[in-house]
This record gives structure tokens, C-alpha cells and sequence, in this order.
């Protein structure tokens, strides 16, 4: 069988790709750790600790431990449950000055991290229900429908 120059090319071209795709492919495999070393897990510095956040009910709170109780609806688990938040003085207040400021039954929207296993709240926000003033009630005009 005579090859011709043209598909002698191309036979060495195609071997030539094949090399380099299996060499390039091997170049970025990176090997696997012996199975007697366990991975070591990074620790995460304090800055850059996870946030998470409920929204619940207070259920009460303790101004000596500087925590408190949010009742709060989990819904990865489809379950109510209870959480003990601490405050700190990092921890920022909006609509409230203290902790002592904050009531069994308001609701809560905190943003926390988990540190030690304790929730440390970076942020508690009050939901704080602003009443309007009553309008002031002024009575109709009457009319005097008599005929006359």
C-alpha cells in the first residue's frame, strides 16, 4: 500500500495529539493523599467565620449572661426550635439601646456567628411596631332634612 504525503501528515499529526492530550491531562492531576494521613482542616479565622441569621419570637432574656431565647421556625428540618444568642459589645442593637431594652414576645431578625459553640450575635435588629397616632374623630355634619 502506497501512503500518500498527505495522510502520512495526518496519521503523525493525530498521534501528536493524542501525546499531548494525555500528557497536558496528567500535568494537572494532583496526587491523592496517603490514606494513613488524615486532611487537616483549615480553621477559619474570626472575620471570616460563617454568618447565619433566625427571625423569631423572644422567649426570654438574660441581661446577667448578656443572652437571650428565639424561638424561631428552621425550615432545613420542619421544625420550631429554640436558640440561646449571646450579646456582646460588638454585638450591634437597632431599635434597641440594651439588651435590657429588648421584651419577651418581640420578634428578632439576628445575624450570628458560631464561635467556641456558642451563637455570638454580630447584629439584633427589633421589630418594633410603630403606632399611629388615632385620628382624631370629628362627627358629620348634620342636615336638617325637614321640609320647611
Amino acid at each position: 500500500m502506497k501512503f500518500t504525503r498527505l495522510s502520512s501528515i495526518m496519521m503523525v499529526a493525530a498521534i501528536m495529539a493524542v501525546v499531548a492530550v494525555s500528557a497536558f491531562g496528567q500535568e494537572n492531576e494532583t496526587p491523592a493523599a496517603p490514606a494513613s494521613e488524615p486532611a487537616a482542616a483549615v480553621p477559619q479565622p474570626a472575620s471570616q467565620a460563617k454568618e447565619l441569621s433566625i427571625y423569631g419570637e423572644v422567649q426570654s432574656v438574660d441581661t446577667q449572661a448578656n443572652s437571650m431565647k428565639v424561638q424561631y421556625y428552621d425550615y432545613d428540618a420542619d421544625d420550631e426550635k429554640t436558640a440561646e444568642v449571646i450579646v456582646n459589645s460588638e454585638t450591634k442593637l437597632e431599635n434597641a439601646n440594651a439588651l435590657a431594652d429588648v421584651k419577651k414576645t418581640d420578634w428578632v431578625d439576628v445575624t450570628y456567628t458560631v464561635s467556641e459553640g456558642k451563637n455570638v450575635a454580630r447584629l439584633v435588629a427589633v421589630e418594633r411596631e410603630e403606632e399611629a397616632p388615632a385620628a382624631p374623630v370629628t362627627p358629620a355634619p348634620q342636615t336638617d332634612m325637614s321640609d320647611e
